[in-house]
């Protein structure tokens, strides 16, 4: 009766605390849409505004309809609040050709985005500038990812008490040996390739050097873009940004106008003189603007005639994992929709945009097979963002065509896998004595409490040889490569975009709306709608939470970097890091 009445008392508290929760995520998005005035008439653009764009609600790889709910627990880390990259793209393609529109007013000291995030709408930047309009960019402060952007613009104004921070890239990764060492654990690693540094981190203390090798040319080849795209758009002699990174990573004001950096060093009141005197010294609260969010809103509300044909945008972003859920690439759910897109006759045209440092290979396979399906019916093309590796681009290799930036990391060809053996922890350490009984040899294979034989050791070791052999051959299939040619490039080498290209893994330069652009003109579609998966994170996402998910304690850091490298055992296609891990 007492176990009882204690199970009782934990689930109706729990679902008590469920409700609250649900509550207060309804109460908390109806004051949200009250407050944003959703449901109230969008501004109206006025003849020749300035489209007035500044990244304080974030930039993020897919737009949400997720209303801004402060009052949850940061750790739940499920809230993707900011704009879409592709909609912002959109919204300055949209702007260029719209009478309108008269100038760009940019202020990018708050841009916090991924490098081809940034990348693209750079380019869209630039590919407005060439319709005639100018682009003016102000900030208080420049990062350097904001600088970077704001290098499209005709002019680059500062804060006169401003600064501008360039530093260069920079990558680091943990090593756990020694915390190993002092808790008795060992790692047990099987790897193909030596430049799979996936399992560094458990067995050295520090960095080997073929990863470094790989890491820094990695580095100096995006950076070199980055820097000569910077050069060339301040007219500056080569290697002037490189000078300046080599002297210091901060530079004033006016240090910034002498160095050419910057146009103007101007304060706020002066910018906002300067556009009344553009718009013929008309009252500062006449000037004609609109900002970001409304001209999205707006061009979306616009007339526009309805396409039965559709392009399907997929959006791998995360790691491979298999089964069924939401916020990584989960190998059956995606597989689910890959199918009714195949059999769906009104979609033309699949654009898969990897976001990926790897994972489970299986599950990467399971996503392949279904793509190379729709490739038998329909086109499919894959843009890699920032990161599409190993298992990530395990799916790529299936497309029609691959679409990197130069700055895009790709590659790393090759598997591993990693078991741990904590006998000694469990013994010397915490003075816990385990005594194992089995039915067969193998019985205990996947226990904690013992080290693997050599008969398991090479068991698991034809497994990885066997994985990475069938890596192998699907690139080399798929790409129409040298099974021998795609071995040189593999041993779990990672390649920059410029490189891949040139080494026959990628085919072109481009982004998400360039990958869009080619898959319309292979399918022979010129009027088409975008249909996404997944569906933006809801409302109802939140609400269908367990209280269990929703009251867990966050993970330390150092553990949530061991779990995603081991995964959930077997062996595995996946990078050491991922895009957070990269500085710039």
């Amino acid at each position: 009766m007492k176990d009882f009445l204690k199970t009782f008392a934990a689930v109706v508290l729990g679902t008590a605390l469920v409700l609250i929760c649900g509550f207060f995520i309804i109460l908390g998005s109806v004051t949200s849409l009250i407050q944003t005035g959703l449901g109230s008439p969008v501004p109206a653009v006025q003849d020749r505004s300035v489209l007035h764009i500044n990244f304080e609600d974030g930039v993020v790889t897919q737009d949400s309809d997720l209303p801004s709910l402060g009052f949850l627990p940061i750790d739940m880390n499920v809230i993707p609040k900011g704009t879409g990259f592709l909609s912002i793209v959109h919204a300055i393609e949209n702007a260029s050709e719209d009478p309108a529109i008269r100038m760009i007013c940019l202020n990018p000291q708050y841009l916090d985005a991924q490098m081809t995030h940034i990348e693209e709408i750079r380019n869209a930047l630039l590919d407005f500038r060439e319709s005639g309009k100018p682009v003016i960019s102000y900030a208080d402060f420049y990062s350097q990812q904001a600088y970077y952007l704001a290098t499209a613009s005709d002019k680059i104004i500062l804060n006169p008490a401003g600064n501008i921070t360039l530093q260069g890239f920079s990558v680091n990764v943990n090593y756990y040996k020694e915390l190993f060492d002092r808790l008795g654990l060992e790692a047990q690693v099987i790897r193909h390739g030596s430049f799979k540094s996936a399992v560094e981190p458990f067995v050295a203390s520090r960095m080997s050097n073929p990863e470094r090798t790989q890491l820094k040319e990695y580095l100096q080849s995006a950076w070199g873009h980055w820097a000569s795209e910077m050069d060339r758009a301040r007219h500056l002699d080569e290697g002037s940004i490189d000078r300046l990174c080599n002297r210091s990573f901060l530079t004033d004001a006016s240090q910034a106008l002498e160095a050419g950096l910057v146009d103007e060093i101007w304060s706020q009141d002066e910018l906002i003189s300067y556009l009344i005197s553009v718009y013929d010294d008309i009252p500062e609260n006449r000037l004609p603007k609109v900002s970001l969010k409304n001209y999205i809103k707006h061009t979306q509300l616009k007339p526009r005639k309805y396409s039965r044909d559709k392009i399907a945008v997929v959006y791998a972003t995360g790691e491979i994992v298999m089964g069924k859920g939401s916020g990584q690439v989960f190998a059956e759910a995606y597989a689910e929709q890959l199918r009714k897109y195949r059999n769906d006759s009104t979609v033309k045209a699949v654009v898969v945009r990897v976001e990926s440092p790897g994972g489970d290979p299986l599950a990467a396979e399971i996503i392949a097979r279904e793509l190379q399906l729709i490739k038998a019916k329909k086109p499919v093309i894959v843009s890699i963002g920032d990161m599409g590796a190993s298992g990530g681009y395990w799916i790529a290799s299936v497309a029609h065509e691959i679409c990197v930036n130069q700055s895009t990391l790709t590659g790393s060809i090759g598997v591993y896998s990693i078991s741990f053996n904590g006998e000694k922890t469990m013994k010397e350490i915490l003075n816990i004595l385990n005594e194992t009984v089995d039915t067969h040899p193998f019985s205990h294979f996947d226990s904690y409490y013992h080290s693997k034989s050599d008969r398991e050791l090479q068991i698991i070791r034809e497994q990885v040889e066997s994985t990475y052999n069938r890596f192998v051959d699907v690139v080399s299939q798929n790409r129409h490569m040298e099974r021998v040619v795609v071995e040189r490039l593999a041993d779990g080498r990672i390649w920059s975009g410029k490189e891949a290209i040139a080494k026959g893994l990628a085919d072109q330069t481009g982004g998400l709306s360039d990958a869009i652009r080619n898959a319309a003109q292979k399918a022979g579609v010129t009027e088409y709608r975008l249909v996404s998966y997944p569906q933006p994170f809801s409302i109802m996402d939140l609400i269908n939470f367990s209280g269990r998910k929703v009251f867990t304690v966050p993970k330390t850091v150092i553990k949530e970097q061991i779990l995603d490298l081991v995964g959930n055992g077997g062996v595995r296609a996946r990078l050491p890091f991922d895009e957070k891990a990269l500085s710039w």
